[in-house]
Protein backbone atom coordinates (compact mmCIF):
# COMPACT_ATOMS: atom_id res chain seq x y z
CA UNK A 1 0.00 0.00 0.00
CA UNK A 2 2.92 2.15 0.91
CA UNK A 3 4.55 1.32 -2.16
CA UNK A 4 1.39 2.25 -4.43
CA UNK A 5 0.88 5.57 -2.25
CA UNK A 6 4.78 6.55 -3.39
CA UNK A 7 4.23 5.71 -6.40
CA UNK A 8 1.45 7.68 -7.45
CA UNK A 9 2.96 10.53 -5.51
CA UNK A 10 6.37 9.99 -7.52
CA UNK A 11 4.36 10.53 -10.35
CA UNK A 12 1.97 12.67 -9.81
CA UNK A 13 5.08 15.08 -9.12
CA UNK A 14 6.59 14.27 -12.60
CA UNK A 15 3.25 15.24 -13.76
CA UNK A 16 3.89 18.40 -12.50
CA UNK A 17 7.21 19.10 -13.28
CA UNK A 18 6.77 18.04 -16.78
CA UNK A 19 3.22 20.85 -16.99
CA UNK A 20 5.47 23.66 -14.93
CA UNK A 21 8.26 23.45 -18.05
CA UNK A 22 6.30 22.20 -20.56
CA UNK A 23 5.16 25.94 -21.80
CA UNK A 24 8.00 28.07 -21.09
CA UNK A 25 10.54 25.08 -23.20
CA UNK A 26 7.93 24.91 -25.79
CA UNK A 27 8.45 28.70 -26.31
CA UNK A 28 11.74 28.89 -26.01
CA UNK A 29 11.97 26.20 -28.97
CA UNK A 30 10.06 28.19 -30.74
CA UNK A 31 12.22 31.65 -30.27
CA UNK A 32 15.44 29.94 -31.05
CA UNK A 33 14.35 28.18 -34.14
CA UNK A 34 12.44 31.82 -35.39
CA UNK A 35 15.74 33.39 -34.71
CA UNK A 36 17.88 30.33 -36.62
CA UNK A 37 15.56 30.84 -39.31
CA UNK A 38 15.64 33.80 -39.83
CA UNK A 39 19.33 33.95 -39.90
CA UNK A 40 19.83 30.73 -41.85
CA UNK A 41 17.07 31.72 -44.62
CA UNK A 42 19.38 35.40 -45.20
CA UNK A 43 22.25 33.46 -45.14
CA UNK A 44 21.20 30.96 -48.13
CA UNK A 45 18.74 32.94 -50.35
CA UNK A 46 20.34 36.48 -50.42
CA UNK A 47 23.98 36.87 -51.70
CA UNK A 48 25.47 39.37 -50.31
CA UNK A 49 23.98 39.06 -46.86
CA UNK A 50 23.13 42.20 -46.07
CA UNK A 51 20.89 42.20 -49.24
CA UNK A 52 18.11 40.23 -47.24
CA UNK A 53 18.24 42.68 -44.55
CA UNK A 54 15.72 45.41 -45.86
CA UNK A 55 12.06 46.03 -45.40
CA UNK A 56 9.55 42.79 -45.80
CA UNK A 57 12.95 40.59 -45.48
CA UNK A 58 13.36 37.51 -43.07
CA UNK A 59 15.11 38.78 -40.25
CA UNK A 60 12.73 41.86 -39.89
CA UNK A 61 9.69 39.66 -40.69
CA UNK A 62 10.87 37.25 -37.40
CA UNK A 63 11.58 40.20 -35.59
CA UNK A 64 8.12 41.49 -35.77
CA UNK A 65 7.02 37.59 -35.24
CA UNK A 66 8.77 37.68 -31.80
CA UNK A 67 7.49 40.96 -30.62
CA UNK A 68 4.04 39.32 -31.45
CA UNK A 69 5.02 36.46 -29.51
CA UNK A 70 5.82 38.41 -26.11
CA UNK A 71 2.55 40.10 -25.94
CA UNK A 72 1.11 36.51 -26.62
CA UNK A 73 2.88 35.13 -24.06
CA UNK A 74 2.21 37.46 -21.29
CA UNK A 75 -1.60 37.35 -22.24
CA UNK A 76 -0.51 33.15 -21.39
CA UNK A 77 1.55 33.65 -18.20
CA UNK A 78 -0.16 36.29 -16.58
CA UNK A 79 -3.51 36.28 -14.56
CA UNK A 80 -6.37 38.23 -15.44
CA UNK A 81 -5.26 40.50 -12.36
CA UNK A 82 -2.09 40.85 -13.03
CA UNK A 83 -3.32 42.13 -16.88
CA UNK A 84 -5.04 44.45 -15.27
CA UNK A 85 -2.04 46.35 -13.72
CA UNK A 86 0.29 45.72 -16.39
CA UNK A 87 -1.07 46.37 -19.75
CA UNK A 88 1.07 48.34 -20.74
CA UNK A 89 3.96 45.41 -20.99
CA UNK A 90 1.56 43.57 -23.73
CA UNK A 91 1.08 46.73 -25.69
CA UNK A 92 4.51 47.82 -25.81
CA UNK A 93 5.43 44.57 -27.87
CA UNK A 94 2.16 45.05 -29.92
CA UNK A 95 3.26 48.42 -30.55
CA UNK A 96 7.23 46.94 -31.57
CA UNK A 97 5.51 45.10 -33.59
CA UNK A 98 3.62 47.02 -35.70
CA UNK A 99 6.73 49.18 -35.87
CA UNK A 100 8.72 46.50 -37.16
CA UNK A 101 5.96 46.23 -39.81
CA UNK A 102 6.23 49.61 -40.63
CA UNK A 103 2.88 50.30 -39.85
CA UNK A 104 3.28 53.66 -38.47
CA UNK A 105 3.91 54.68 -42.33
CA UNK A 106 2.37 51.96 -44.35
CA UNK A 107 -1.27 53.43 -43.77
CA UNK A 108 -0.85 56.76 -43.93
CA UNK A 109 0.37 59.58 -46.37
CA UNK A 110 3.01 60.39 -43.54
CA UNK A 111 4.33 58.61 -41.12
CA UNK A 112 2.99 59.04 -37.51
CA UNK A 113 6.40 60.51 -36.06
CA UNK A 114 6.74 62.83 -38.77
CA UNK A 115 5.92 66.44 -38.31
CA UNK A 116 4.83 66.77 -41.95
CA UNK A 117 1.75 64.76 -40.88
CA UNK A 118 0.31 67.30 -38.72
CA UNK A 119 2.09 70.59 -40.22
CA UNK A 120 1.25 69.94 -43.71
CA UNK A 121 -2.48 69.00 -45.86
CA UNK A 122 -2.70 65.49 -44.62
CA UNK A 123 -6.59 64.57 -44.26
CA UNK A 124 -8.05 65.47 -40.65
CA UNK A 125 -8.49 61.61 -39.95
CA UNK A 126 -4.88 61.39 -40.28
CA UNK A 127 -3.80 63.32 -38.14
CA UNK A 128 -6.67 62.45 -35.85
CA UNK A 129 -5.39 58.27 -35.74
CA UNK A 130 -1.36 60.05 -35.70
CA UNK A 131 -2.33 61.73 -32.69
CA UNK A 132 -4.15 58.92 -30.83
CA UNK A 133 -1.33 56.56 -31.05
CA UNK A 134 1.03 58.87 -29.95
CA UNK A 135 -1.13 59.50 -26.89
CA UNK A 136 -1.43 55.69 -26.38
CA UNK A 137 2.61 55.59 -26.97
CA UNK A 138 2.75 58.41 -24.03
CA UNK A 139 0.24 56.66 -21.64
CA UNK A 140 2.49 53.27 -22.38
CA UNK A 141 5.67 54.73 -21.76
CA UNK A 142 4.39 56.88 -18.38
CA UNK A 143 3.12 53.55 -16.98
CA UNK A 144 6.17 51.67 -17.49
CA UNK A 145 8.02 54.27 -15.89
CA UNK A 146 5.42 54.02 -13.35
CA UNK A 147 4.63 50.75 -12.30
CA UNK A 148 7.11 48.64 -14.52
CA UNK A 149 10.99 49.88 -13.73
CA UNK A 150 10.90 49.78 -10.56
CA UNK A 151 10.44 45.90 -10.89
CA UNK A 152 12.92 45.88 -13.08
CA UNK A 153 15.41 47.48 -10.70
CA UNK A 154 14.34 45.52 -7.96
CA UNK A 155 15.06 42.34 -10.33
CA UNK A 156 18.33 43.90 -11.76
CA UNK A 157 19.41 44.39 -7.56
CA UNK A 158 18.40 40.63 -7.02
CA UNK A 159 20.31 39.56 -10.06
CA UNK A 160 17.49 38.09 -11.88
CA UNK A 161 18.46 37.11 -15.88
CA UNK A 162 14.81 37.89 -16.72
CA UNK A 163 15.91 41.56 -15.44
CA UNK A 164 19.09 41.55 -17.00
CA UNK A 165 18.41 40.08 -19.97
CA UNK A 166 15.52 42.96 -20.44
CA UNK A 167 18.25 45.62 -19.95
CA UNK A 168 20.46 43.86 -22.36
CA UNK A 169 17.73 44.02 -24.75
CA UNK A 170 16.83 47.76 -24.38
CA UNK A 171 20.68 48.26 -25.20
CA UNK A 172 20.43 46.21 -28.20
CA UNK A 173 17.73 48.46 -29.27
CA UNK A 174 19.36 51.32 -28.61
CA UNK A 175 22.43 50.88 -30.45
CA UNK A 176 20.83 50.02 -33.32
CA UNK A 177 18.78 53.14 -33.67
CA UNK A 178 21.43 54.60 -33.18
CA UNK A 179 23.24 53.28 -36.29
CA UNK A 180 20.09 53.17 -38.36
CA UNK A 181 20.91 55.47 -41.51
CA UNK A 182 24.04 56.02 -40.37
CA UNK A 183 25.44 57.26 -43.75
CA UNK A 184 22.39 59.80 -44.28
CA UNK A 185 22.83 61.06 -40.31
CA UNK A 186 26.75 61.15 -40.60
CA UNK A 187 25.96 63.37 -44.78
CA UNK A 188 24.34 66.12 -42.73
CA UNK A 189 27.68 67.11 -41.49
CA UNK A 190 29.11 66.73 -44.53
CA UNK A 191 30.73 63.79 -43.88
CA UNK A 192 30.16 60.40 -46.56
CA UNK A 193 31.03 57.04 -45.05
CA UNK A 194 32.41 54.35 -46.84
CA UNK A 195 29.91 52.54 -48.73
CA UNK A 196 30.84 48.93 -47.26
CA UNK A 197 30.54 50.53 -43.28
CA UNK A 198 27.22 51.68 -44.28
CA UNK A 199 26.39 47.84 -45.23
CA UNK A 200 28.01 46.76 -42.15
CA UNK A 201 26.26 48.72 -40.03
CA UNK A 202 23.04 47.52 -41.29
CA UNK A 203 23.83 44.08 -40.79
CA UNK A 204 24.67 45.37 -36.92
CA UNK A 205 21.42 47.32 -36.66
CA UNK A 206 18.71 44.54 -37.94
CA UNK A 207 20.52 41.59 -36.20
CA UNK A 208 20.63 43.54 -32.89
CA UNK A 209 16.92 43.96 -32.95
CA UNK A 210 16.30 40.21 -34.34
CA UNK A 211 18.32 39.43 -30.94
CA UNK A 212 16.48 42.13 -28.96
CA UNK A 213 12.90 40.73 -29.29
CA UNK A 214 14.46 37.43 -28.77
CA UNK A 215 16.19 38.19 -25.38
CA UNK A 216 12.58 39.80 -23.98
CA UNK A 217 10.99 36.57 -25.51
CA UNK A 218 13.43 33.92 -23.45
CA UNK A 219 13.21 37.06 -20.18
CA UNK A 220 9.37 36.54 -20.58
CA UNK A 221 9.58 32.24 -20.55
CA UNK A 222 11.89 32.72 -17.53
CA UNK A 223 9.08 34.90 -15.52
CA UNK A 224 6.75 32.40 -16.86
CA UNK A 225 8.29 29.36 -15.74
CA UNK A 226 8.74 31.20 -12.04
CA UNK A 227 5.06 31.92 -12.15
CA UNK A 228 4.07 28.00 -13.27
CA UNK A 229 6.31 27.42 -10.24
CA UNK A 230 4.53 29.43 -7.67
CA UNK A 231 1.22 27.90 -8.66
CA UNK A 232 2.40 24.66 -8.45
CA UNK A 233 4.47 24.81 -5.07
Amino acid sequence: MHSNTTHVATGSQAGHATKIISAPVAFSALIAASVGFAVLATAFYYTPFHSGLHEDGPVEKVSAALWALCAIMVFYFATLSALRKHWQVPMLFSLLCARELDFDKRFLSEGILQLRLYSGDAPLWEKTIGGLVILLVLIVLWRLLRVNVPILMTGLRHLSAWAWGGVFAVGSIVVAKSIDGIGRKFADFGVTLDPQLIETAMVYEELLELFAAAIVAWSICLVGAQIWRDKKA
